[in-house]
């Protein structure tokens, strides 16, 4: 009977393992970069953009194993061993952006904490966007044309009359006042397209100014070193391939002459 062979009395097997998993955790890396590159671009597309709120790309080790070792019949805990990083998940930066005075009575700008509550196609959405006017019907209505939100529906201004809007948020038609902008809080979660959707809660006390609108607060500086920060861990990480495909390019041509 001829003597079993097990992988792993193979000459030269575990260096095969190991090059394999430096395949995997190489090209994790790659993946994990060019998505961050993805969140980084769009942020600098929306540099202009007004309410605009950032996001940060959040990395996590990807299938992490923890790792003992044997001591006296027993095994020790001695730490943990990864397979490369991947990219989560992006989180928003609800910092606030700089506001830039417009004069237009109809742009306004929070102050502090809240979102502007506006009625689109797939129901009630959020926004610090509040590049606000009016549409043929009158009505108070985003740059897409949603309509702007009131406590007490939507905003409609009858024709020969001037429309206030004041730092609470009052919507004062002449001497009236008839409505308030629906302004809300709460944990919100930003869309692909730039709206924030979630539980919202009625903000009792908001603070706005009139004739001035947020900007984005995206950091051009920091967006752009951290473009060349990604760049560079993807080359990085390219090169780790290329050493790892020439390891196990020598570990099988030296394995055939054993």
């Amino acid at each position: 009977m001829g003597r079993k062979l097990t992988l792993e009395k193979i000459p030269g097997f575990p260096i095969i393992l190991y090059v394999i998993r430096g395949f995997y955790i190489a090209a994790e890396g790659m993946t994990a970069r060019q998505r961050a590159q993805d969140v980084i671009a769009s942020n600098l597309a929306n540099l202009n953009t007004t309410g605009f709120k950032a996001d940060r790309p959040l990395f996590q080790a990807s299938l992490e194993k923890a790792v003992y070792r044997a001591q006296d019949g027993a095994q020790a805990h001695i730490g943990s061993l990864s397979h490369g990083a991947r990219l989560e998940t992006t989180l928003t930066d609800f910092s606030e952006g700089a506001l830039q005075v417009t004069g237009n009575p109809l742009d306004l700008a929070l102050v502090g904490e809240g979102y502007f509550a506006v009625q689109t196609p797939q129901g009630a959405r959020y926004t610090r966007n509040g590049a606000f006017s009016l549409n043929n019907q009158r009505q108070l209505v985003t740059r897409e044309g949603f309509q702007v939100m009131g406590r007490q529906g939507a905003i409609q201004v009858p024709p020969n009359t001037n429309l206030r809007i004041d730092e609470e948020g009052g919507i004062w038609i002449n001497e009236s006042r008839v409505n308030q902008l629906l302004i809300v809080s709460g944990a919100l979660n930003k869309e692909p397209s730039g709206w924030f959707a979630g539980n919202a809660t009625l903000l009792q006390k908001p603070t706005l100014r009139a004739g001035a609108l947020e900007a984005s607060n995206v950091n051009v500086v920091r967006e752009m070193v951290s473009m060349i920060e990604g760049m560079r861990l993807y080359e990085a990480h390219q090169k780790l391939l290329q050493a790892q495909d020439e390891t196990l390019g020598r570990a099988i041509n030296d394995l055939a002459k054993i």
